[in-house]
């Protein structure tokens, strides 16, 4: 299984194909030290780093293919952490499987891909994981403190885009894994439920449980690498996703920034809302910056993520029932081939107490990555990951 992976991934990064007994002996044998496997492990992600560091001296070292980039990121990012995770299980004997094995799907999936849209993936949502990958990340964390089926209501804010809900994608696997899915989300993903809704959540979690609850904007990527469309099933060319972000952002630039406030009693009041809150930050950095979308998409997340921890701070009677809420915060990516990807860009947990707050993002997913050649400046890697859930 694990030689097949040269297929799609270049035989440097795939360093496991090059010692496939040694690896199997290490997950076969309980027998096998910690200490080794620590060893093992250290040496496949330095040798996945080098390769990574060649990449980003010279792109064009496999036939200027930039899609390579992000298989790579993918590589130190997913499948350490699931063989990491995975062997580790075997050796204590804490699992009948191995946990992780979704990598065998995610690896399979980037045989078919669109490589435009690929390599657009890579330089503007550099570290973004695939939906299995996200999915198990979340719950291994999440279950070190305590997270289970039975004591855990999951919630997400997202766009009611029907992309964002496609069978084996993020939030259908979650809501999977968890049991239900209490929907907060109006446009782009903005939590328009607001302080009742998250109330009203609030009161369905299990008595002394906890609360998992994921926001995020979302975004096509196109087969061309064209941010902001996706071809959708059954329908002939490509049509804009998100449509209330890049609507917000027409309707911006043909005001100039100029936001005007309707009294019309029949006001569209989601766009609306995302029109006004983004008009001054989008009219006044969008031309600086390497892609207008994307720069777009990443305002919407920090506009989301503002009024999302508002809501939920404000909420009342949100500690009634759930001891802790573990927030995740990032961009949905959609995709017409190859998968969707997910680019994680906060997680925190906290109790009703101040300072309680917990920064798993570290812990989950890794270093963050350097946006600064995605946004080219215009923001800067501390607005996107520095943002307490509270105090």
């Amino acid at each position: 299984m694990l030689a097949c992976f040269s297929l799609t991934v270049p035989a440097a990064v795939c360093v496991l194909a090059a010692q496939p007994a040694s690896t199997r002996a290490l997950i076969s044998s309980r027998r096998t030290s910690v200490v080794m496997l620590e060893q093992k492990i250290a040496n496949l992600e330095g040798r996945i780093q080098a390769l990574e560091q060649d990449l980003l001296s010279d792109p064009s070292i496999y036939s200027g293919d930039a899609a390579y980039v992000e298989e790579v990121n993918w590589g130190r990012r997913a499948i350490l952490p699931a063989i990491a995770f995975g062997v580790g299980a075997v050796v204590t004997g804490g699992s009948k499987g191995l946990p992780g094995s979704e990598t065998y799907s995610e690896m399979s999936r980037l045989a078919i891909v669109d490589r435009g849209a690929e390599a657009a993936t890579a330089k503007f949502f550099p570290g973004a994981l695939g939906s299995l990958t996200m999915d198990r990340l979340c719950a291994q964390t999440l279950a070190a403190r305590g997270y289970n089926k039975d004591n855990t209501l999951f919630a997400s804010s997202i766009c009611p885009d029907e992309i964002n809900v496609k069978p084996g994608e993020m939030i259908d696997l979650m809501k999977t894994r968890w049991g239900e899915n209490f929907a907060l989300g109006g446009l782009a993903g903005l939590p328009f439920s607001g302080k009742a809704g998250f109330s009203a959540y609030a009161h369905h979690v299990p008595e002394q449980g906890k609360s998992f609850i994921v926001f995020a904007p979302h975004v096509g990527v196109d087969a061309g690498g064209t941010v902001g469309k996706i071809k959708r099933d059954n329908q002939g060319s490509a049509s804009t996703a998100c449509g209330a972000a890049v609507g917000a952002y027409k309707g911006i630039m043909a005001s100039k920034g100029e936001i005007i406030k309707s009294s019309d009693p029949d006001y569209d009041a989601q766009i609306g809302f995302i029109v006004e809150k983004l008009g001054k930050p989008v009219s006044d950095k969008v031309e600086l910056a390497p892609d207008a979308i994307t720069f777009v998409t990443y305002q919407m997340y920090i506009l989301a993520r503002e009024y999302f921890v508002t809501q939920l701070l404000n909420a009342g009677g949100f500690w009634d029932d759930a001891t802790e809420v573990t927030v995740l915060g990032g961009i949905q990516i959609n995709r017409a081939v190859g998968g969707d990807r997910f680019m994680p860009l906060m997680m925190q947990s906290r109790q009703q107490k101040e300072g309680t707050v917990v920064d798993l993002y570290e812990t989950t997913f890794g270093r963050a990555p350097d946006l600064s050649d995605a946004l080219g400046g215009t923001i800067s890697n501390e607005e996107i990951f520095n943002y307490p859930l509270g105090k």
